[in-house]
């Protein structure tokens, strides 16, 4: 059985709970919550091919990084801010970081591939 527009569904599964809705234009809009973990979710609606538009995603990876789905891929939003004992490993581009054992404002620079004092 498929959805109408606007009708709501609940997926109330351990790994990947949400609640989700039919829309008239996109398909299934997953309303939350939002994924926290290490990898993307991947999970689709049943009759979907694809995440939600608009999911959202807490990479746990390295700095926590919220990531939102685009329609193709999950992009980071910005502005990604962070606070720790010397450089996150896994940076983004224009990323603000607080070095708390050096006491510094940094600046990550993608194209340098360097962390630059503010």
């Amino acid at each position: 059985m498929r959805l109408g527009d606007g009708e709501l569904a609940i997926n109330f599964n351990a790994v990947e709970p949400g609640l989700f809705f039919k829309d008239d234009d996109t398909g299934l809009i997953k309303a939350g919550p939002t994924h926290v973990g290490a990898t993307a979710p991947n999970a689709s609606g049943v009759g979907f091919t694809s995440n939600s538009l608009g999911e959202s995603w807490l990479d746990t990876t390295s700095t926590h990084v919220l990531k939102i789905y685009d329609g193709t891929a999950f992009r980071t939003a910005k502005a990604v801010v962070s606070r720790s004992a010397g450089q996150p490993s896994n940076p983004e581009d224009g990323q603000l970081h607080y070095d708390s054992s050096a006491s510094n404002l940094l600046m990550y620079d993608a194209t340098a591939a360097a962390w630059v004092t503010i």
